[in-house]
């Protein structure tokens, strides 16, 4: 028996879903609230999936307490307030018993039979109960393909087989034909056939949809829950870029007075194809950085992977919007009766410079307040070179304290969309999308409670390039920075009279002296996940950095002593006092989880390592290189940078950070009023741990890490907090609690290891 399957309208089972109602006092419709929704004789899928697919639900419950409607009553109150009433209706519990016995034979229970019935309560209060037979799931015993065309790349297909979550490609029963033993899934079919569309549209075959590929089921006769699969494809023919237009308009333009500059023949084209480039006057551009973001060439096979990149090396210039693109020049669909299909680009750039002001709150020691000012040309010389130059200030209040911390900062930046040398050689390599140098130069003062940074500057190279949507590159190539700092003479005295120990006094004291410090730096990073929402997906971000050798090159060459190394050399200023440098390499590994839980409800963990390491000469890590914990974005039942290290007093010794930390972080967030005030309201419980340690070359033996003991200094903090979600920015308010209570910030009663935290975005 041969059966054929379209996808999402699953047609392979035996019997229908029986829909029964069973409904009390012979009314023709229930009328009331829904207290219950249960699922009986589910076994294979659990409770909280099946309460995603169905549409009858009860108003939310705190901590599931019976009756605690909480968001129910605050409707009750005000129409804009909480949740409405969750109403009993037959027609969608009807609609939900299809619902449950589509999403089952989606996932291979062709034989599920559901019913529903609703009981009474009490008066008006209605409970909701589906009954579930899944029978037994139907296996995929193998996967066939036919019709799939010869590609220029014999790989191809191979690759595209190999790559496949659908068949075992090292169990094949013949060329075409594989071993899967999967569970029916209509979600993993689908996926192929969009891989099988993918491969055929960046292979030349630009008409290919869904219509070309027909899957078809077969039933074993023997065994009706053993079922073959086979793709049917159908190409189409092969296309091949056309000419290629792009028009460059300035903003709000409507003379059209284009400048033409028309490209053909190798490198650009193939001949007889060209590329026809149009830019206003008054856009500035050279048509140079237009021809450099196509990333195919008009006369080679149609690649729709490049098609689209290049829409994306388009956007991502940072310098103009995309108004339209397409494969025609009215944007409609192609015209399919040509093998050579043309490409239209039209651009618009946006103003030429820009003026922003900013202020905004925080909270680091103390709440502060800071603001900001920046002027930027996103395209300076016609290239999209961005250029921006800016000031940045903040004030702190702790109170009680006459001298509270500020800071005042200016920059330079200057970045184009390419790489520069040593990496320019890799422009035009498709592994590198959007490729991005960036020079930075920033000069600023700080002043902090007990130390102040007279002079910090910093210079930076940066090379960054995407992979693909999620995943990017930065290559800090080199990181330089200066400061000159210098310890309060309140803050060298509380030391002197708290320390007696000598070469413990001496060894806090060198965190504040003048340094200079060099970094190569590498990032990892993966986003797949809403930047504000944070509401699915994952994030996961690696670093690894070396440090301090350019310094040792710059001693060894120029300032080395006839007896040794000392680590240091004469300091730039003329103040007498030498730099110091450090050499190190450090690493850290931060990757976070969020899991929808219905529709207003999130589940969020994250966990981090990072661990520095000196050599050479060096015994410490520079102090802005350090780890910290503590603050409204890390630990929170902690004051910002007052956690560790290990069981470290603060109060008695001021042990600035550590070398090694490792923490994890819990957190439930709950939207339980949606846009009240135009916002919504978000509920979160969190539980954050771990802790910093000094590493085994620190010269400090407070808070050195130890793998019989570091596991009794893992701080706890929990508590609960509100967010305001305005879907741009969320605000956030946390009230945090130290659950263990490690020596720092000593105290016994509740209100000694409280703390409130205000940040912007979600912790984490």
């Amino acid at each position: 028996m041969l059966l054929f399957l379209l996808l999402f309208a699953p047609s392979v089972h035996a019997n229908a879903a029986k829909i029964t109602q069973v409904q009390p006092d012979n009314r023709s419709e229930p009328e009331g609230l829904v207290r219950s929704v249960q699922f009986n004789g589910n076994d294979a899928i659990s409770n909280g999936v099946l309460q995603t697919v169905v549409r009858t639900r009860t108003n939310r419950e705190i901590f599931s307490i019976p009756g605690a409607t909480l968001w129910l009553g605050l409707n009750r109150i005000s129409s804009r307030l909480g949740e409405a009433p969750r109403m009993i209706n037959s027609a969608t519990i009807a609609q939900d018993v299809e619902r449950l016995r589509i999403f089952y034979n989606n996932n291979g229970y062709l034989e599920a039979t559901i019913e529903s019935e609703i009981r009474e309560l009490r008066r008006n209060r209605w409970q909701v109960i589906f009954r579930i037979d899944e029978g037994e799931p139907s296996v995929m015993r193998t996967v066939s393909f036919s019709g799939i065309p010869e590609f220029e790349d014999e790989r191809t297909l191979e690759r595209f087989l190999s790559r496949s979550q659908l068949i075992r490609f090292s169990e094949p029963v013949n060329d075409s034909t594989f071993v899967s033993n999967r569970i029916y899934s209509v979600d993993l079919i689908s996926e192929e056939r969009n891989r099988i569309l993918s491969m055929l549209h960046n292979n030349g075959y630009a008409s290919a949809n869904r219509d070309s590929i027909v899957v078809q089921v077969r039933r074993e006769r023997e065994d009706p829950l053993n079922l073959d699969l086979a793709f049917r494809v159908k190409p189409g023919s092969v296309f091949y870029f056309g000419d290629v237009r792009i028009n460059l308009s300035a903003p709000q333009s409507t003379a059209g007075n284009f400048v033409s500059d028309t490209l053909s023949g190798p490198p650009v084209t193939f001949e007889p194809w060209q590329m026809i480039i149009n830019i206003e006057p008054d856009t500035r551009t050279r048509s140079r950085l237009m021809q450099q973001r196509v990333l195919f060439t008009p006369g080679e096979r149609f690649n729709n992977q490049l098609y689209m990149s290049t829409v994306n090396q388009f956007q991502t210039l940072g310098m103009l919007s995309l108004r339209q693109f397409s494969l025609s020049e009215g944007g409609g669909l192609p015209d399919y009766s040509s093998e050579f299909l043309p490409v239209y680009f039209d651009l618009e750039t946006l103003p030429r410079h820009q003026l922003r002001a900013d202020f905004f709150g925080m909270q680091r020691i103390g709440l502060g307040l800071g603001a900001g000012l920046q002027y930027s040309n996103n395209n300076i010389f016609g290239s999209a070179e961005r250029f921006e130059l800016g000031l940045n200030t903040s004030y702190e209040f702790i109170e009680g304290n006459q001298e509270n911390p500020r800071s005042i900062e200016t920059f330079v930046n200057y970045s184009f969309p390419r790489f520069a040398f040593p990496f320019a050689g890799f422009n035009n390599d498709t592994r590198f999308l959007n490729p991005r140098t960036r020079f930075q130069l920033s000069y600023g003062q700080i002043r902090q409670i007990n130390f102040t940074v007279d002079d910090n500057v910093r210079f930076s190279m940066r090379f960054q390039a995407n992979h693909d949507q999620t995943t990017t590159s930065f290559f800090d190539l080199l990181e330089l920075e200066w400061f000159d700092a210098n310890i309060t003479p309140a803050f060298r005295e509380v030391l002197e009279e708290t320390t007696t120990d000598p070469l413990f006094l001496q060894l806090i004291l060198e965190d504040y002296r003048p340094q200079i410090n060099s970094l190569t730096r590498y990032t990892f990073r993966n986003a797949a996940t809403h930047p504000i929402r944070r509401d699915r997906g994952f994030f996961l971000e690696t670093s690894v950095e070396i440090g301090g050798n350019l310094p040792r090159l710059l001693e060894e060459t120029f300032f080395e002593r006839p007896d040794s190394l000392r680590g240091t050399f004469p300091s730039f200023s003329g103040s007498g006092r030498d730099l110091s440098y450090s050499q190190f390499v450090k690493g850290s590994l931060d990757y976070r989880q969020y899991y929808p839980i219905g529709n207003n409800s999130v589940f969020a963990w994250r966990g981090f390592v990072g661990l520095a390491y000196p050599y050479g000469l060096s015994r410490t890590i520079p102090l802005n290189r350090r780890f910290f914990a503590g603050g409204s974005n890390d630990i929170r039942g902690w004051n910002p940078l007052t956690l560790g290290p290990g069981t470290n007093d603060r109060n008695l010794n001021p042990i600035n950070g550590g070398d090694i930390k490792l923490a994890g972080y819990l957190e439930y967030r709950n939207t339980f009023s949606r846009n009240f005030l135009s916002t919504n309201w978000i509920f979160a419980a969190f539980t954050d741990f771990g802790n910093v340690w000094t590493g085994p070359r620190n010269e400090i033996d407070e808070g050195k890490f130890s793998l019989n003991t570091f596991w009794r200094e893992i701080a706890v903090g929990s508590g609960i907090g509100l967010r305001l979600d305005w879907e741009f920015v969320v605000f956030r308010v946390d009230f945090a609690y130290r659950v263990t209570d490690l020596g720092n910030e000593p105290g016994t009663s509740l209100l000694d290891r409280r703390n409130i935290h205000f940040g912007i975005g979600h912790s984490f």
